[in-house]
């Protein structure tokens, strides 16, 4: 029970560090040409959504962002199925624009932050469980 809970705690972690990547304006910066549409209200492929001066890439409308969630009973990280293919990058479907550049928010398992603080929550959680579970 005790590492099952430090697991989910990790699942956390992990869900904050995504979020705070893509909170830090991922690279490349978004093209002028994005931020005028952004500007106008005019998302991905022309859709209609609210207008922003929000410059962080991959936080347009806010839907990305807040399908980051841990899910503890399958014990993963889901989020919009779109998410991974930003991440990797991909062609623009309009044929006479730049690709989609890769904005790395995920790949947890070679982060430093990932490994330090999630080392450090589930290292505290765990000694503080294990104390408890013993003095019972």
């Amino acid at each position: 029970k005790i590492i099952g809970e430090s697991v989910d705690e990790l699942g956390q972690v992990g869900e904050n560090i995504m979020k705070q990547r893509i909170d830090s304006k991922l690279h490349p910066p978004l093209e002028k040409f994005t931020l005028k549409q952004r500007r106008k209200g005019i998302g991905w492929m022309g859709k209609k959504v609210p207008p922003t001066t929000d410059d962080t890439p991959l936080k347009q409308t806010g839907s990305l962002y807040n399908s980051l969630k841990y899910i503890k009973k399958d014990k993963t990280i889901k989020m919009n199925a779109y998410g991974k293919k930003h991440n990797d990058g991909f062609p623009n479907p309009n044929p006479n624009a730049k690709p989609i550049p890769a904005r790395k928010f995920m790949g947890l398992e070679d982060d430093n932050v990932f490994k330090t603080t999630g080392v450090a929550v589930a290292t505290k959680a765990i000694k503080r469980k294990l104390n408890k579970a013993f003095k019972k």
